[in-house]
């Protein structure tokens, strides 16, 4: 027997990770139960593989053309992070570029999340402000880094040339005319941060509203304070 030839290699189907669908059609249904999903557009992106041969570079989500409160196990498809559909036949809309590149960049980052908020739309459509200051003391315990504004005519889900020189340093991403990214290690993370900008920004609407009618001055939390919940953040909410 000729012991020098090579097995043959046997190209295996890609086989999803059941567990990971289930946690992209949990979060989506979580999404839906807040109100921030009215069509199509916003998507969940988990990475897989995190044990696997592929060390993290497959990509679950759910495919372009319905809503995640239409979505079923059957619409998940996976890519790798280049882009190539590895199961599934419909491919996602064009914005898992964005989440693709995010991932890639931020290998502590295992779940991207992308929604269109209306009031979080409203708001940013009129305060454009790069620096968001809080009202409350504990949504920058939550986000662990400062919320990065862009500018109102930048969409990294149509252009992701721009992503690298930021997401670093930032667990929150507002397009202001368009809508809200958040980042976690955890579906979970990444979702309790869009809740939280959510809220946050509920608040801020609530006390500009508030001080308007009364004539007073909103209190704001202190650029120190900030910092110092951005920096404990990790201990207070999860012990680490």
């Amino acid at each position: 027997m000729d012991q020098s030839r090579s097995a043959p290699v046997i190209d295996t189907p890609f086989q999803p990770d059941p567990a990971v669908v289930g946690e992209v059609l949990r979060y989506a249904q979580l999404l839906v139960r807040r109100g921030f999903v009215s069509n199509t557009l916003g998507n969940i992106a988990i990475r897989g593989g995190l044990n696997a041969s592929d060390l993290g570079r497959s990509v679950y989500t759910k495919h372009r053309g319905l809503s995640l409160e239409e979505m079923t196990a059957s619409h998940v498809v996976v890519t790798d992070l280049g882009g190539a559909l590895v199961h599934g036949t419909t491919p996602p809309s064009v914005g898992h570029q964005m989440n693709r590149r995010i991932l890639e960049l931020r290998r502590d980052i295992n779940c991207v999340m992308h929604v269109h908020i209306d009031h979080v739309i409203g708001y940013f459509s009129v305060q454009q402000d790069e620096r968001f200051r809080y009202v409350s003391a504990d949504a920058a315990l939550v986000l662990q880094a400062p919320i990065k504004v862009l500018p109102a005519n930048v969409n990294i889900e149509a252009d992701v040339a721009g992503i690298d020189g930021f997401i670093q340093s930032t667990n929150c991403v507002v397009m202001p005319n368009h809508g809200v990214t958040t980042l976690g290690r955890t579906a979970s993370e990444a979702f309790h941060r869009m809740t939280t900008l959510a809220a946050e920004v509920s608040r801020i609407i609530t006390a500009g509203t508030v001080a308007a009618a009364w004539g007073r001055q909103v209190t704001y939390v202190s650029d120190a304070e900030t910092t110092d919940m951005y920096r404990t953040g990790r201990t207070v909410i999860y012990g680490e």
